[in-house]
């Protein structure tokens, strides 16, 4: 119980330090990408001048990538619900299978998304055609939201085991 106890606190803070203000931070990005298009190269390095690359295609990067970033969060939001489930001694809560499957899910999808959209910014505002084959963050990402999807398995077929054996007693 007590690396539950690690794990709950480390996640809260994790949430409180970086999520919290980060959703306003984002916010506010978004709207002023509109307004200043070179504040992308403040966050992101694109290492590409204004002249160079396509205002319209530098912002759309940044607003998927903002999106991205908000999929991220919903995905700890989730983590820390499931979290105070274990805490309440609920790990086959309904909630919790739907959770962790709907956390496989959009950690996939930001892996994959994340991986097309910095391949298409490098090919269209780098105008370079570069292949990475090895460990990415990307491929981890992907990794982990089928790690959450399988996870989310293992617990429907637990529970499953678990009302069967309750019911035979």
């Amino acid at each position: 119980m007590r690396k539950l106890v690690i794990l709950k606190s480390l996640v809260d803070f994790i949430w409180i330090v970086t999520c919290i203000p980060g959703i306003p931070l984002l916010l506010f990005f978004m709207v002023f990408v509109f307004i200043n298009p070179d504040s992308v190269n403040f966050v992101i390095d694109t290492g590409v001048s204004k002249t160079e690359a396509s205002t319209l295609q530098v912002q759309l990067i940044a607003l998927v990538l903002v999106v991205l970033c908000f999929i991220g969060i919903y995905c700890l939001y989730l983590f820390r619900k499931t979290l105070r489930y274990f805490q309440q001694v609920k790990p086959f809560h309904e909630d919790v299978i739907a959770n962790f499957y709907k956390i496989g899910y959009l950690l996939s999808g930001i892996g994959i998304s994340a991986l097309m959209v910095f391949f298409l910014a490098r090919l269209f505002v780098d105008n370079k055609f570069r292949i990475q084959l090895g460990i990415s963050s990307y491929l981890l990402i992907v990794c982990l939201g089928l790690f959450f999807m399988v996870l989310s398995e293992v617990f429907k077929v637990a529970k499953h085991a678990k009302e069967e054996n309750e019911l035979t007693v």
